[in-house]
């Protein structure tokens, strides 16, 4: 937006003693001729602009012109800069990062962004996968501008035993859970709140029809209240080998050293299909010795994996 860049230009030149039109116009990605307008803008707004020609010419502000900046303190803006440099995030396009970047370190002196050095790059947050999966990028796209307009979206949702249902929903909120991004919706078809993982969201379509908010509920506490009332310990054996896996998903506090290269676990278990495949997926390095219910469940499922490698080959 235009106004956003004017004011990223004036943070910029509060910023620095001098910069050419050319550098700002690479840095906000805009034509030579479109940062000259957005100069005489900001003149026209009363902010005393100099140019300065030549080769080590530029554009500055007026030395002794000052704009407040007593609503942040050094340590409000460090925070700031971090928080930002620490997200590499689809909700938060580089180009956006960049001039909000811009704006905030204007409250800053030069000395003191040099005194920060590399501290602003010892911490970083990527939530982006290791390997190839289905990108959500698009889908986020699509869902932030059905956000900002609030207009209802439509898709395509995968359910249990992978039957596909169409849906049309009212979004209110993009959540990041535990390596999964999650819509919470009114869901218009279901007529109550509910959470949808993107992964299982296709043909996603934002329509031309505007909803009135409703009061949203925290999905995610009552998620929580409910999955606490379904939790139960079981007990594992496991090989060291899959220690560090299990650490994914357990306290060090629930896990103890048993024998040699043998370790006790108290493990948090939920009754559905996703935890067995979680203990399945630890094979032979794992034993299940408690309870007896969800030994012989696992018992179950490893009997029919076996016939299903022993049917001769369709």
């Amino acid at each position: 937006m235009k106004i956003n860049r004017i004011i990223t230009i004036i943070m910029i030149l509060l910023q620095k003693d001098r910069i050419s039109a050319k550098v700002l116009s690479e840095k906000l990605d805009v034509s030579l001729r479109t940062i000259y307008r957005d100069i005489q803008v900001i003149e026209r707004a009363g902010i005393p602009i100099i140019t300065y020609a030549g080769s080590q010419g530029g554009i500055s502000i007026l030395k002794d012109y000052k704009i407040s900046k007593g609503l942040f303190t050094k340590d409000d803006v460090t925070v700031l800069l971090k928080g930002l440099n620490l997200l590499s995030s689809p909700i938060l396009s580089d180009n956006e990062k960049s001039l909000t970047q811009e704006k905030i370190k204007s409250f800053l002196t030069q000395q003191e962004l040099n005194d920060l050095g590399n501290e602003l790059n010892q911490l970083a947050v990527d939530l982006s996968p290791w390997f190839l999966k289905q990108n959500n990028n698009n889908k986020i796209a699509i869902i932030k501008v059905a956000l900002s307009q609030q207009l209802l979206l439509s898709f395509d949702y995968v359910k249990i035993k992978h039957d596909t249902i169409s849906r049309l929903i009212e979004p209110y909120q993009l959540l990041f859970k535990e390596k999964e991004w999650y819509l919470q919706a009114f869901c218009l078809n279901r007529n109550d709140f509910r959470l949808f993982k993107l992964s299982k969201m296709s043909n996603v379509r934002k329509t031309d029809i505007n909803f009135t908010k409703r009061s949203i509920p925290d999905m995610v506490s009552l998620f929580k209240r409910d999955m606490k009332t379904k939790v139960f310990k079981i007990k594992l054996l496991i090989d060291s080998s899959i220690l560090e896996r299990i650490l994914d998903y357990c306290d060090e506090k629930d896990i103890n050293p048993f024998d040699d290269n043998k370790y006790l676990v108290d493990f948090d278990f939920i009754e559905d299909d996703y935890s067995y495949g979680i203990l399945m997926s630890f094979g032979h390095q794992c034993l299940c010795l408690e309870p007896e219910h969800v030994r012989h469940k696992l018992i179950q499922r490893t009997e029919k994996l076996r016939r299903l490698y022993n049917e001769e080959e369709i």
